[in-house]
């Protein structure tokens, strides 16, 4: 299977041919020129095969789909950019989305990483503890007399029991989290993870504010090409996993074949917050919907940002006032007999 370009990659794809119809450029002469330039491997491949079909008189979206490469979604925009002329704004508009896409992706791997990142070091912790430290205090408390020792083995046999306890656990959820790591290269199980999460009480509303932020810059985008809304609907609701928000979308388009105006059915199918909403309703009232729509996608990523960023705030604290505690319960326990037999023997 070809793997796919990354939100980065097609990003600088998109912008840099964006920037060579800007100058005036054939897009076969501007690509040739990019892989003289070109160190990545990958990406130069990608080039050379873009610049053989596109010498071969195809379009610039048969060349894309023949590299089997871009997103299916820069493929339906390229198209429509090439129908109706605006190719150009088309593909500068693409370059942003995946700039932010790309932003949003690193912000979740960011709000993953870093709790992980604590665990892994508190598991390590637990292993000096429970092979080092609490091992040394038994052969400290078998030097004591017989009936002392009897007195306090119990105490490090749980310490030691829940030490052991505790790391399995924390291997487990380590295991558990490298594997969907690895998983998610998958594009069948990024996408069932993604549904997952959507539908999963605990994190549907952080999947929600990404899912908005994706549609709505994509919205954005369509709005600006020309797109007419019943293809922005239905085009939308490719690109989530969010069943919910699916359905809503793909009502929108029911709603808008059957005649019912754009602005209003966006206002009332419960897609995005109300005030943004009504925000839209007026803005196509006065013919400022595109600035409506840029503010609203900017919004939408603001929100995510911020839902990301608290999930991090909120995990990171609780990760560390958890273990520590179970780390010094497990220290005391087996300290508080040593520092007893210490003030009897003074």
């Amino acid at each position: 299977m070809v793997k796919k370009l990354t939100p980065d990659e097609t990003a600088y794809f998109c912008e840099q041919l964006s920037l060579m119809l800007n100058a005036g450029m054939q897009l076969s002469d501007g690509i040739d020129v990019l892989c003289e330039d070109m160190d990545d491997k990958r990406m130069l491949s990608v080039c050379k095969s873009l610049l053989d079909d596109l010498n071969n008189n195809e379009t610039l979206a048969q060349a894309m789909e023949s590299s089997m490469v871009f997103p299916e979604y820069v493929l339906k925009m390229v198209k429509i950019g090439e129908l109706t002329g605006e190719l150009e704004n088309v593909l500068g508009n693409l370059a942003e989305y995946y700039e932010e896409r790309a932003e949003l992706n690193r912000t979740i791997r960011s709000a993953v990483l870093h709790p992980m990142m604590l665990l892994v070091m508190m598991t390590a912790v637990i292993v000096v503890l429970i092979v080092l430290v609490i091992p040394m205090f038994g052969d400290i408390f078998s030097q004591f007399d017989s009936s002392i020792t009897q007195s306090v083995q119990l105490t490090v046999d749980v310490a030691y029991g829940v030490g052991t306890a505790l790391l399995i656990v924390m291997l487990v959820i380590i295991a558990v989290a490298a594997a969907i790591a690895i998983l998610s290269n998958i594009p069948s199980f990024r996408k069932g993870l993604s549904a997952f999460l959507a539908a999963f009480p605990l994190t549907r509303r952080i999947s929600r504010s990404f899912s908005l932020a994706k549609i709505s810059g994509a919205l954005m985008m369509m709005v600006s090409a020309g797109i007419s809304p019943v293809e922005m609907m239905e085009m939308a609701a490719d690109l989530i996993d969010d069943k919910k928000l699916k359905e809503k979308l793909l009502k929108c388009r029911e709603k808008l074949l059957a005649g019912e105006y754009f602005a209003d059915v966006i206002a009332t199918a419960g897609i995005f917050p109300a005030m943004h909403a009504r925000s839209l309703k007026i803005a196509y009232s006065s013919g400022s919907f595109e600035k409506a729509w840029r503010k609203l996608s900017d919004r939408c990523g603001e929100q995510a940002m911020e839902s990301a960023a608290g999930i991090v705030a909120f995990i990171e604290p609780s990760i560390v006032i958890v273990l520590t505690t179970v780390i010094g319960a497990i220290l005391l326990t087996v300290m508080i007999p040593l520092m007893n037999i210490m003030s009897v023997m003074g």
